[in-house]
């Protein structure tokens, strides 16, 4: 029982010892890279009855939607950039008769021109700032945001009169879809991509 006990003390003993000794022997750092995106900018508007408050009784769905349409067409705005998603309005459950209207564009002063449209019965679900980086794209970045980190740890080291061996472990939990509401206004291109680094430290 004592030969078992003492192995098992010589063991935990071993293990912290290598614990120790190994974080010691590493240094932790966060890189990052500035990179743009090329946006793509939807917005959903609700076209529906219950927005109608004054001719309930005498407007149907068909004269609001027509008449949404014709305010659109005369802002210049690109009809076919406007698609119609029933099933959006149908999951948001309203008891009137009603519909959504998804406009979808490149360019931020389309969409800004789209949203000063009014109209009776319509009013804005949501506006959003959607991209997605390529394969190609996540490589390089990544590649840029690790040199990056890279050069901080070399700095520390020499701070301490240590240098840095290879990357031992490397953590990128950057997604290649990016979607973010634009209701406060957000129009930034500019995005930060990063990574956490593990380097040997000699």
């Amino acid at each position: 029982m004592k030969k078992l006990i003492t192995s098992i003390t010589l063991i935990a003993f071993s293990f912290m010892a290598f614990a120790q000794n190994n974080f010691q022997n590493n240094i932790n750092v966060n890189g990052s890279y500035e990179y743009s995106i090329t946006p793509e900018y939807s917005s959903k508007m609700i076209v529906s009855l219950t927005n109608v408050y004054y001719d309930a009784q005498t407007m149907s769905l068909d004269e609001i939607k027509s008449g949404y349409r014709e305010k659109l067409q005369k802002a210049g705005i690109d009809m076919d950039l406007l698609k119609e998603r029933p099933l959006y309005y149908s999951l948001l459950g309203y008891e009137k008769e009603g519909t959504v209207f998804e406009f979808t564009t490149k360019s931020l002063e389309e969409m800004q021109k789209f949203l000063n449209v009014k109209a009776i019965g319509v009013t804005r679900s949501d506006t959003t700032l959607d991209a997605k980086l390529s394969d190609k794209q996540m490589a390089d970045y990544a590649k840029l945001a690790f040199d990056n980190a890279q050069a901080k740890a070399k700095a520390i080291a020499d701070k301490i009169g240590r240098k840095i061996g290879k990357a031992i472990y490397i953590s990128d939990t950057n997604s290649e879809k990016i979607t973010e509401s634009m209701y406060y206004g957000n129009t930034q291109k500019e995005r930060t991509y990063f990574v956490s680094v593990s380097f040997e430290l000699l």
